[in-house]
């Protein structure tokens, strides 16, 4: 783990100035601690990278969508990138301009457009005729011009995993070429419809930056090719992806910015970008108790008071996550499975990893938890969700509270 989350001479791990042995003891465990100092930071490397680009930067809610944080990065400047009405009332709630505010995915309803709508939102990305056809007839109704945006889909698998990739002409999103030049002379025609020009993204966790290019020359082209044809498009989104290495938690924002420059140089299009992982993951931790070590023959078992209810992208994804020891010690070094204990094979952390055997009651800080962490959580085994805290400004901040087995059981009924 680097940036704010670092041994200290007693070989305590802290976040900040907070050891997360003092967090663990205030708010309990499992417990997501992240760094409002990272987020800030990878912000700030982010726009570093795309200094002198006319370009608008939406955070990508679905990578993290606790109020708190949502707050932090709006103040920052940054609008949304939601993909359904309860995010997009989350990025209300949030601070989050109305103006600033980007509507996308495959399936919004009927009350997700009116919604927005109502809200007056920047753009809603369109990502399918169908879908095109519903918003023309609800703008129609409420008497108010939409502002939409075509998805195209440039039919590239980026390197990724499969379940990521969102691309290719395998995938649900987006539309082909041919269609998203008919649906773009059609939306210039329509006086409920206002165009907002075109958006791509082909996926998240890429690392291959050449990919990007590739995608971002397919949507210029087709931009060039729409204004040759003599209709107005003014406004590119090129969505997110960034990568992170959960390995050493680098990002490449230079790398990144770098493709942006050289591809939209000399062109007048005004950009925006969707990045959410890439801010945010590498802020958290999930701190984690031992709760016992077991050994099955050869095989040994760490077994924590987390499990997949709380961090799913172990068993899902086959996603690497370190796991380091909130305090040092010297036994024994073992390899082992850091295990959760949900009555599942798939409630996993880590596989095969070398600890310090660790004692019953120390803390394991399983590392890079700030997106897809808690937002992809649940209350399977009818477990409650983990606390979630911030340091900011020197100080704990309870941003997300556990709802108990109480509160669960009392919103329902019985027969």
């Amino acid at each position: 783990m680097i940036n704010s989350f670092f041994y200290s001479s007693s070989e305590e791990l802290f976040c900040d100035d907070f050891a997360l042995k003092d967090l663990a003891k205030e708010y309990g465990t499992p417990l997501f601690v992240y760094s409002s100092k990272v987020i800030l930071d990878n912000i700030k490397k982010l726009n570093k990278s795309l200094k002198g680009i006319e370009i608008d930067i939406h955070y990508a809610l679905k990578a993290n969508s606790t109020l708190g944080i949502v707050s932090l990065i709006g103040k920052e400047g940054l609008g949304a990138d939601i993909v359904s009405g309860g995010e997009l009332k989350r990025a209300l709630k949030g601070g989050v301009p109305t103006n600033k505010i980007v509507f996308s995915g495959v399936g919004k309803t009927n009350e997700e457009i009116i919604l927005a709508l109502s809200k007056n939102i920047k753009q809603i990305n369109v990502e399918s005729e169908s879908e095109l056809e519903k918003i023309i007839s609800i703008s129609k109704a409420m008497n108010i011009r939409a502002p939409v945006a075509l998805r195209i889909n440039p039919d590239i698998k980026a390197q990724t995993h499969e379940k990521i990739a969102t691309g290719s002409n395998q995938a649900k999103f987006g539309l082909p070429l041919n269609q998203t030049i008919e649906l773009y002379k059609k939306i210039c025609k329509e006086e409920s419809l206002i165009p907002k020009g075109l958006a791509v993204h082909i996926g998240s966790q890429i690392f291959n930056n050449f990919e990007f290019q590739s995608a971002y020359e397919f949507l210029l082209n087709t931009a060039n090719n729409i204004r040759r044809d003599g209709l107005s498009i003014n406004n590119l989104d090129l969505g997110g992806g960034i990568g992170v290495n959960y390995s050493n938690s680098k990002i490449d924002f230079d790398g990144f910015g770098k493709i942006i420059q050289s591809v939209f140089k000399g062109y007048d299009y005004k950009l925006s970008i969707e990045p959410g992982r890439s801010i945010v993951a590498t802020s958290g931790i999930l701190l984690t108790k031992v709760i016992y070590s077991k050994k099955i023959n050869k095989k040994n078992f760490v077994v924590v008071d987390a499990a997949m209810n709380d961090f799913i992208r172990p068993t899902l994804y086959d996603a690497y996550h370190p796991i380091i020891p909130a305090k040092k010690n010297n036994n024994k070094e073992i390899i082992c499975d850091v295990v959760g204990p949900i009555c599942e094979t798939g409630d996993f952390f880590i596989k095969n990893t070398k600890l310090n055997k660790p004692n019953n009651d120390d803390l394991l800080a399983i590392c890079n938890t700030g997106a897809y962490g808690s937002v992809m959580s649940s209350n399977y085994n009818s477990r409650p969700p983990a606390n979630e805290v911030i340091i900011f400004k020197e100080k704990s901040f309870l941003i997300k509270k556990s709802q108990s087995i109480e509160e669960q059981i009392s919103k329902e009924i019985l027969l």
